[in-house]
């Protein structure tokens, strides 16, 4: 007889540890991001590199249609030697444009990226290290989600982690 009621109380308690459902949670990181005051201070970073780099290429473009408008206007009056100059200069221009346009392209990505790696690392140890204070056995990325069982939002528990104000944050540009 007791060897029955502890194999029933070992099955019972057996049965109770299995029927325990995973604790879910999302979290919108785009959200977690815009919030964090690092995201604006890289924002402002790339806004004033992009803002040189299109300066540069300003200039570039004025320095392009000005020899646009003298190939135009006096190219009739030139030898066949210095139009041969001439619109090669033009054209090595034109190249110079482009290949400035996809390498300003190129460098930009990789700086932003550069910035906003680090401040991601800490939204997603943020995230690790709430989930498993709180005891979350999953955390979903929301933006990622279409359909999902019922979870809990747990932004404002990393927000208050990281000692952000629970305010509506403005978009990522």
């Amino acid at each position: 007889m007791k060897q029955t009621m502890l194999w029933a109380l070992a099955s019972i308690i057996s049965l109770c540890s299995f029927a325990q459902a995973p604790k879910l949670g999302h979290i919108s990181t785009n959200e977690l991001l815009m919030a964090m005051p690092e995201t604006k201070k890289a924002q402002e970073k790339v806004q004033k590199m992009q803002d040189s780099l299109n300066t540069a290429y300003g200039e570039m473009i004025k320095e392009y249609r000005e020899k646009d408008s003298v190939i135009r206007l006096d190219s009739a009056k030139w030898t066949a030697a210095k139009k041969e100059i001439k619109f090669k200069e033009f054209q090595e221009l034109g190249e110079t444009l482009q290949n400035y346009s996809q390498g300003a392209q190129q460098y930009m990505q990789q700086k932003e990226q550069e910035m906003l790696e680090p401040i991601q690392r800490i939204a997603r140890e943020a995230i690790q290290a709430v989930a498993k204070e709180k005891g979350y056995t999953y955390v979903f990325n929301a933006e990622s989600l279409l359909v999902s069982p019922d979870s809990d939002d747990i932004l404002p528990l990393v927000k208050k982690y990281l000692k952000i104000a629970d305010k509506p944050a403005t978009p990522i540009k």
